[in-house]
């Protein structure tokens, strides 16, 4: 127990030392696999922060890894019993010696049958890594991560990208990002580096995570974000979607853009992490399948549509 306390101490001392992995283009890890689901009119998608794997617990330093398997089980069942195509998580970790020394993602895909999943790592350093991540039933063909320019004295952020195929076989880009928490200036900053990654985008697109911030009656950066985007979210102004609940605050969102139109969303009560879950049931405006042709660039490499 001392060693975990002084671990602790370590880690809290030195979080400034935790450096960005690989800054600008991380460490990715794939998991690809070859029983495609296809998502017929709709199209299901949800978002977890998975909080290291300690469950609602105080901290992961702080339990086994059988503890953490059992907790992250908890997901998977919780997965398995929703169904979503998609699913963006984050504070998901591969293996480090605070959460087991095992890939949370990896792990979690197998338990739960997703066959696909993409892992960007944006952290690393005293027995730490981990970053922000998509699994998927449906097939993947592209994917990639970034990671937030650094400060000092903060956890390295960015956002893990997976292109699906989505209904009608359409690709669909969706996006797994972890904002972070203190000061809206840096979030700002993260938020425009999204934009402009994502400005010229030509398929439809899903940013899901945790934002670290409300829509505050449109004035936030989260808001302005999405205004500059052309992206919508569920019911952005209720007051009673509240996905932080030690904090009474709704920080985790879904995006989507103007090709896609929310069926229904909901939060879940259910007690995965310190964060609630958040589902939404989506369909394409225009969900005509793909015509048979085949598209190229200027070199004659294939496009993906």
């Amino acid at each position: 127990m001392i060693a975990r306390w002084l671990l602790l101490a370590l880690i809290t001392l030195t979080g400034g030392c935790i450096s960005a992995l690989h800054q600008g283009a991380p460490e990715v890890h794939d998991r690809d696999g070859a029983r495609p689901v296809e998502a017929h009119d709709a199209l299901r998608v949800m978002t977890i922060n998975l909080a290291h794997g300690r469950g609602n617990g105080f901290h992961q330093a702080f339990q086994s890894a059988a503890t953490a398997k059992e907790n992250l089980g908890r997901v998977a069942e919780f997965l398995r019993d929703h169904d979503p195509h998609v699913v963006a998580l984050q504070e998901a970790d591969a293996p480090s010696s605070w959460s087991g020394n095992f890939d949370h993602v990896a792990w979690l895909a197998t338990q739960a049958d997703y066959p696909w999943a993409t892992h960007g790592t944006h952290a690393e350093g005293i027995g730490q890594e981990y970053g922000t991540a998509v699994i998927s039933r449906l097939a993947k063909v592209d994917r990639r991560a970034h990671t937030f320019p650094g400060a000092v004295a903060a956890t390295p952020k960015g956002f893990t990208q997976a292109t699906v195929r989505g209904p009608g076989g359409r690709a669909v880009d969706v996006v797994s990002v972890h904002l972070h928490p203190l000061g809206r200036g840096r979030r700002e900053a993260q938020l425009a580096t999204l934009a402009e990654i994502f400005s010229t985008r030509s398929r439809p697109l899903i940013i899901m995570g945790d934002f670290n911030t409300e829509w505050e009656g449109g004035t936030s950066e989260l808001a302005a974000f999405a205004q500059t985007m052309r992206l919508q979210a569920w019911l952005p102004e209720a007051t009673d979607l509240e996905t932080y609940p030690r904090m009474g605050r709704r920080l985790d969102w879904i995006l989507i853009s103007d090709e896609l139109e929310f069926v229904e969303s909901r939060v879940h009560d259910e007690v995965l992490s310190d964060h609630r879950a958040v589902s939404a049931k989506l369909r394409l405006r225009d969900a005509r399948p793909l015509r048979a042709r085949t598209f190229v660039d200027y070199r004659g490499m294939p496009v993906i549509p």
